[in-house]
């Protein structure tokens, strides 16, 4: 039996931390070394906060021509990038993590297989791009490029059975197998005492000029982003009454929006974007309620991270969720969009000492007992030394 590594060649389209590039850490970071090499490569543009994460043993690179959004004359360059850049590695197994990825990555491998014989192509989706809140036409569209480019893949990887589900139904059939790993984490990970957090949330919002003094901390770590549906968040804190300050750990694109409906709503001094935060989990330990107020979610890793730092969760019936936390037993759910749901949920919370201890402690044992990393790790080693 050869005693030759297990060569990974990883594509994802962007370099900025969110659940996918997560995700990529933590492989990277519990693969085991004497098995597996691994070598990750992403989109040229933005932050490129993932390689920070990234231990000494990964090595990185850049692809110039993968973007974001659809571009065909850029996703068509790509193409021709990541096949030279696969043909140099000769890699065991293409990993494509995302639905851009996924399709450009896929489309560059398949077209090694003669040169790389026994080469598998694993698709890795952390929750399906056509449940975004797109219009019909669009949802089409991904619907049909996701079933054209499972053709090329030998495995479909999804973290959850609502898309595992969603992916029998529409008939998205890969080579061999779609199969569910639900996604992992330690549930004894490094979380800075609460006051100290506190006291790390409260300097960042100071610089901000927001001195109004609170009792309670709300808040979420979250990209801003259309699908995490920060503006309902806003609509529901403008609900609640109170010394309640809302706290969310994140930037994006929609930025700029969710400040214009801060203003309108009066809660300037209430509601404050404290932007990205390094290693931002580690700050959950903060906040009396984390609340994650996504319309699509796969399998969210703040929410599990949430779940191991013991602070009691509210959270939209999306994805994953419901299949990670027991309604009224280990968080709280509530109808995506709703706003007066979530400010309800959020009162009762404040309102009740024993519940919110009650739910913190039964979620951190559904990490210990379901969702470890150590489980999740060695699916995906059996997964990448597979007989092809």
């Amino acid at each position: 039996m050869s005693n030759a590594k297990t060569r990974i060649f990883c594509v994802v389209t962007q370099g900025e931390m969110g659940g996918a590039q997560q995700f990529i850490a933590q492989l990277a970071q519990n693969l085991d070394q004497d098995r597996f090499t691994l070598h990750v490569v992403w989109g040229a543009g933005g932050h490129n906060t993932l390689a920070r994460s990234l231990p000494p043993q990964t090595t990185y690179g850049a692809v110039r021509h993968l973007v974001r959004n659809i571009s065909p004359w850029h996703d068509l360059m790509a193409v021709f990038e990541l096949r030279r850049q696969m043909a140099e590695y000769k890699p065991d197994v293409v990993l494509c993590i995302s639905s851009k990825a996924g399709f450009i990555g896929a489309l560059a491998a398949r077209q090694l297989r003669s040169k790389l014989p026994g080469l598998k192509i694993v698709y890795r989706i952390g929750g399906w791009s056509f449940n975004d809140p797109w219009p019909a036409y669009k949802r089409r569209l991904y619907i049909w490029l996701e079933r054209l480019s499972a053709r090329w893949k030998d495995y479909i990887v999804l973290n959850n059975t609502h898309d595992l589900d969603q992916a029998h139904q529409l008939r998205i059939r890969p080579r061999k197998k779609v199969v569910c790993i639900y996604n992992g984490l330690d549930p004894y990970m490094n979380f800075l005492p609460s006051d100290e957090a506190r006291a790390v949330l409260n300097e960042r919002a100071s610089g901000a000029s927001r001195t109004v003094s609170y009792d309670w901390l709300v808040g979420t770590i979250a990209n801003l982003y259309p699908t995490k549906d920060i503006p309902t968040l806003v609509r529901a804190a403008s609900r609640v009454g109170g010394n309640v300050r809302f706290v969310v750990i994140g930037d994006g694109e929609q930025r700029e929006h969710i400040e214009r409906l801060i203003q309108h709503l009066g809660l300037r001094d209430r509601f404050i974007l404290l932007g990205t935060l390094k290693d931002a989990s580690r700050y959950l330990a903060a906040l009396d309620v984390f609340v994650l107020p996504s319309v699509k979610e796969g399998f969210p890793w703040a929410l599990l991270e949430a779940m191991a730092a013991r602070v009691p969760a509210i959270a939209t019936r999306v994805g994953a969720v419901p299949e990670m936390i027991e309604d009224g037993v280990s968080g709280i759910l509530c109808d995506a969009g709703n706003a007066q749901q979530m400010a309800h949920s959020i009162v009762r919370l404040l309102g009740d000492d024993k519940l919110r201890q009650d739910l913190a402690i039964a979620a951190h044992q559904q990490v210990i007992s379901k969702f470890s990393l150590r489980t999740m790790i060695d699916e995906y080693e059996r997964l990448f030394t597979a007989e092809s």
